[in-house]
């Protein structure tokens, strides 16, 4: 009897208890093996706790955004699938899709957001509108009416900073009726939201941090060396001034990291430190020219926004055109001008010319469906929908045994132990 024999032998109570602990990988493995052996695992596919803990085991950086942001209804296991699949992009199949088209200056994009089930916030000029991401028609969220600089939003706040450097945060979940619902910072020139917390720089480039739980905010440190951008990394504060160096908060102390200089490979430092997403690129290539770097040719020359989603790198340039990247390093260290993408989209259409002379991508996001993802790409006169969809043979998710039962076979593995 062959070793895969054996394994096919065993009762199926033994086997579930044996496949909860297995790397999600090697359960694919199993799923191959035999009929009886893919259909125990395929069972396992309603487990929640079980495909959470795998996304959080092998994507930690990307589980809860992926979650947040995932189609309605999806399980954990579709979001495993879905982000597992992200190195075959380049097999899968298109579709494109737009909404939002601005037919007026007042409903000029400025940014989006996707929301939890499935809603989507679109920054326009004369307000914040709310979309479904299904339909891509209206939501049923009343839209919030005002000229903003900038906004955010997730599921515990939005926040939003006036063209008079007013920063509003408005907290989504009051628990106690006796709390504020919203707070206000004047002259704020920058900010970060990072789950419960706000961090945000004010025109002394005072760094303040705001926490959402209660409203409690305090300084944390003064920057003499006039701050340019915040990142976020492996909950450090990280901040980047506009003499090109990097500092690390750590406590309340601003400690200095690293510059930016003639012997740096500029796009990883930015990288390490989580300022891809946040940086002015005008001044990126200002300093490329001041160091004596080589600026690239083509749409790198002209990025206006870089959206990272784990090891996937959206580009989006100021004439329309959007490259999609997956893992570009080379030797260990972000590498972008050297990679070639795996997908590239020209959003400039032949009408545009010569009533625009642009066509600048100001936003990049995701939202992972059953096999297959969807990335928005925002444009001040549209936003367009690009569905991925990976091909597979479905089969029907056959469990041989509730997941509850694989709860008690552990149990009673415990009680032999003890």
């Amino acid at each position: 009897m062959t070793q895969d024999s054996y394994l096919c032998a065993l009762p199926t109570e033994i086997l579930l208890l044996i496949f909860t602990f297995l790397p999600a990988k090697d359960l694919i493995k199993c799923r191959g093996v035999s009929t009886r052996l893919k259909q125990i695992v395929d069972g396992l596919t309603r487990s929640d706790a079980l495909w959470r803990d795998h996304c959080k085991n092998d994507y930690p950086c990307l589980y809860k955004t992926a979650r947040y942001k995932s189609r309605p209804g999806l399980l954990w296991y579709n979001i495993y699938k879905s982000l597992s699949l992200w190195p075959q992009l380049v097999h899968a199949r298109e579709e494109w899709d737009e909404f939002a088209s601005a037919s007026s200056v007042n409903e000029e994009i400025s940014n989006f957001r996707i929301l939890r089930d499935g809603v989507i916030g679109v920054h326009k000029r004369s307000a914040i509108v709310y979309y479904e991401i299904e339909t891509l028609e209206r939501a049923k969220r009343g839209n919030i009416t005002g000229d903003y600089l900038r906004y955010t939003e997730n599921e515990v706040a939005i926040v939003i900073l006036s063209y008079h450097l007013q920063l509003f945060i408005i907290r989504k979940q009051i628990i106690n009726p006796r709390q504020e619902t919203n707070i206000t910072f004047d002259n704020v020139k920058t900010f970060i939201l990072v789950d419960s917390e706000v961090y945000f720089v004010n025109l002394n480039d005072d760094i303040y941090i705001c926490r959402l739980i209660d409203f409690s905010n305090e300084m944390i440190k003064h920057s003499d060396d006039g701050i340019m951008s915040l990142g976020h990394r492996q909950d450090k504060l990280h901040v980047l001034t506009f003499q090109r160096n990097i500092y690390t908060v750590v406590g309340n102390e601003l400690l200095f990291t690293c510059a930016l200089g003639p012997e740096c490979n500029l796009l990883h430092l930015l990288y390490q430190y989580n300022f891809l997403e946040t940086l002015d690129w005008r001044i990126y290539n200002q300093w490329m020219y001041v160091l004596n770097h080589t600026i690239p040719e083509g749409p790198l020359r002209d990025i206006i926004t870089i959206r990272m989603y784990g090891e996937v790198v959206f580009v989006g340039s100021n004439w329309g055109v959007l490259r999609i990247y997956y893992a570009p390093f080379s030797s260990g260290e972000f590498d972008l001008y050297n990679a070639e993408p795996i997908k590239q989209f020209n959003f400039m259409e032949r009408y545009d010319c010569p009533v625009l002379s642009m066509c600048p991508i100001i936003q990049i996001d995701v939202s992972e469906a059953e096999d297959g993802h969807t990335v928005i790409v925002a444009m001040p006169k549209k936003i367009a929908v690009l569905n991925f969809t990976h091909n597979f043979k479905r089969t029907a998710s056959a469990a041989m045994l509730p997941y509850q039962e694989i709860q008690k076979a552990k149990a009673l593995r415990i009680e032999d132990c003890k």
